[in-house]
């Protein structure tokens, strides 16, 4: 393997960061060197605020122990926190723990005693390797290497495994295989990655080839039809985690240009969700981080964007910030600014979301699900067509403007159980089936089959809620919600379940004792239940102009048009704005029917088939289906990154 430069035109960040941090101890970072063909330009004061964020991470993070356990997967955790550990100086007991046995050893006895089976470990080991290799002792590096030939001299993936019992699980006592099995995004990036990696290390050419074709297929297919595991709050971040060992460590060019383009396209999608240390909604996989900095995407868009007025708390920070601290990557200059909102406004734009593994069959012609974005001073408002899903999707949320937190989340849904308000997260029988959501702007209503579910909603603690006549007000700091019953109870604050999203109790195991601490205590519950038969639900405008008083005068002599309720499941609304809104509900999308400002809305247009489209503007474009070409133009700047189908990689700035 040829030694890595480091990234020689970062020098004065270097320098920021050898001046000692909070525990006494040198911060030491070098980004690892790539071309600057294949490097996205950033202006020198964005690198030199990336760099303190680094730092911040580094002072909040290292430590002289205390690293975890190397048992399975608990290495994504341990061995990231022992690599920040030597950045941040503590190299005697963090290379120690990174070179010690791991566990469970007798799965690894045919690797030299390394791991190279559970793929949050490949993503460290990877970066282990290649860029801490230098200062591994040489036997343990010898061992990685002799490890890594024979893991990769065939593919390892269902190679049967010597520890194979048909026990249950997920290890290759119960997979029968030399490395993971699982498919979702982010595990298969991390296999398939790692895999290409050490293999193009050993010098093992087919199988290096094999996963070449295999990266090639996933990252084209991004830009035809997007990403199944599309956009998590949770896993978007460990997604972009082994791309950027793809780009840090690639030696074939090609294979770093597709590992580029992938990144790039996610970038961008974090970025249109992206505000203020929050991160918007709808999204799969959300798993319930509703506060700044929850979650790997909102954290990694703090990282690369900045944009919060705060700094994440020590318990937020996502330990995969090893990879983006020590990377070369950094997102194109337009998408900062799309993150950071430099655009005009008010804007919308449509995005068509692929099914689950969409890289398996991209010629699939239609996406799954069907997201619309509001953009406007202050806040973001995000929805999907069939609203929040089981088991794992989230289909409505809003962040709003913050002076000192940033931004808070506002998410809402007909489940019974305010802590999965993001997604009922696999639970059955929490969620109530079948909803709809019509959106347009800043007016949107959400009606569901009847069910006996209550309508949650997570609003901020320090919110004012008011009520006049037909409407709900949700007054905050900047921005004003009118919500509108649909036969259902008016919107008000329920204590019981405020308390519990507030304050988390912890019950010790042997003695049984209770105590409590914190949970999200910048939030509270609102609560709206049906009253009558058929579909029932809510309409909500959002305001944010500087006369709250007369937009309260006029919403709350508004009401929604229910006549059709009951006949066939529509309802209508008019917003004090003069937007407007008739959703009929059905059990499909295709049952279901929308019209924005008197015109039907059709999902299966070019615009609304998009993977983006904007409606209003020329802020990002990637059609569904077309030539694979991502643009983006935001606060001056504009982006282009083509990918066709052979994963043939242009792009410009």
């Amino acid at each position: 393997m040829k030694p890595f430069a480091r990234l020689a035109g970062l020098c004065v960040a270097c320098l920021l960061l050898h001046t000692g941090n909070t525990i006494g101890q040198p911060i030491r970072i070098d980004p690892v060197g790539v071309d600057a063909s294949l490097r996205n330009t950033w202006p020198a004061e964005w690198e030199r605020a990336f760099i303190q964020r680094a730092r911040y991470v580094v002072e909040q993070t290292a430590s002289p122990g205390g690293y975890g356990n190397t048992f399975f997967e608990n290495e994504k955790r341990s061995y990231a926190r022992a690599m920040l550990s030597l950045l941040g100086g503590h190299d005697e007991p963090a290379l120690k723990f990174l070179q010690e046995k791991d566990n469970p050893g007798h799965w690894s006895t045919h690797t030299e005693g390394i791991d190279f089976y559970a793929c949050f470990t490949l993503k460290h080991q990877v970066r282990k390797y290649f860029y801490f290799g230098d200062r591994l002792d040489p036997e343990y590096k010898a061992r990685m290497e002799r490890g890594a030939e024979t893991w990769t001299e065939r593919d390892p993936l269902h190679r049967p495994h010597h520890a194979f019992e048909g026990k249950t699980g997920w290890g290759p006592d119960a997979k029968n295989s030399w490395v993971d099995v699982r498919n979702t995004d982010n595990l298969k990036l991390m296999r398939d990655t790692s895999v290409y990696l050490f293999a193009e290390l050993s010098g093992n050419e087919d199988v290096r080839l094999l996963y070449k074709d295999k990266l090639t297929t996933f990252i084209a297919s991004l830009y035809y039809v997007g990403m199944g595991e599309w956009d998590s709050e949770n896993y978007l971040g460990h997604s972009i985690a082994p791309l950027l060992n793809l780009y840090d460590f690639a030696e074939d060019t090609g294979v770093k240009r597709l590992a580029k383009a992938g990144l790039d396209f996610m970038a961008a999608s974090l970025a249109v969700k992206y505000f203020r240390g929050g991160y918007n909604g709808p999204s799969r996989r959300d798993y319930n981080h509703p506060y700044p900095f929850g979650g790997s995407a909102a954290f990694f868009g703090w990282l690369w964007f900045g944009g919060a007025p705060q700094n994440p708390p020590s318990n937020t920070i996502e330990l995969d910030a090893i990879h983006v601290i020590t990377s070369a990557y950094r997102p194109p200059a337009a998408v900062v600014e799309l993150a950071r909102k430099n655009f005009d406004k008010p804007i919308e734009v449509f995005a068509g979301k692929g099914r689950w593994e969409a890289w398996r069959e991209p010629e699939k012609d239609r996406p799954s699900y069907h997201e619309t974005h509001y953009f406007d001073e202050g806040y973001q408002f995000g929805t999907l067509a069939r609203g929040t899903q089981h088991p794992d999707i989230n289909g409505f949320k809003m962040l709003v403007e913050h002076t000192e937190r940033g931004a808070d989340t506002i998410v809402a849904g007909p489940i019974s159980d305010p802590l999965r308000l993001g997604s009922s997260q696999y639970n059955d029988e929490l969620l109530a089936p079948h909803s709809a959501v019509g959106h347009n702007a800043n007016l949107a209503v959400y009606l569901t089959r009847q069910a006996d579910r209550p309508y949650l909603w997570l609003v901020p603690k320090d919110t004012d809620i008011i009520k006049k006549d037909h409407a709900t007000f949700v007054v905050m700091e900047r921005v004003t919600l009118a919500v509108w019953p649909i036969n259902a109870t008016p919107t008000a604050e329920d204590a019981e379940l405020s308390q519990r999203v507030q304050v988390r109790e912890n019950q010790d195991k042997k003695t049984g004792e209770v105590t409590h601490s914190p949970r999200w205590p910048n939030a509270k519950v609102l609560r709206s239940d049906r009253v009558g038969e058929g579909v029932y639900g809510f309409a909500v405008e959002v305001y944010n102009g500087a006369d709250r008083d007369a937009f309260m005068e006029a919403a709350q002599q508004r009401k929604p048009e229910t006549k059709e309720r009951l006949i066939r499941g529509a309802v209508a609304m008019t917003a004090a704005s003069g937007k407007r809104v008739r959703l009929q509900w059905g059990d499909t999308l295709e049952a279901t029917g929308v019209w924005r400002d008197g015109r039907k809305h059709d999902w299966q247009s070019d615009a609304g088939r998009a993977l983006f489209h904007t409606v209003n503007g020329d802020l990002t474009s990637l059609p569904w289906q077309g030539d694979g070409t991502l643009r983006v133009n935001a606060g001056g700047r504009t982006f282009t990154c083509k990918v066709d189908r052979k994963g043939v990689v242009t792009f410009s700035e």
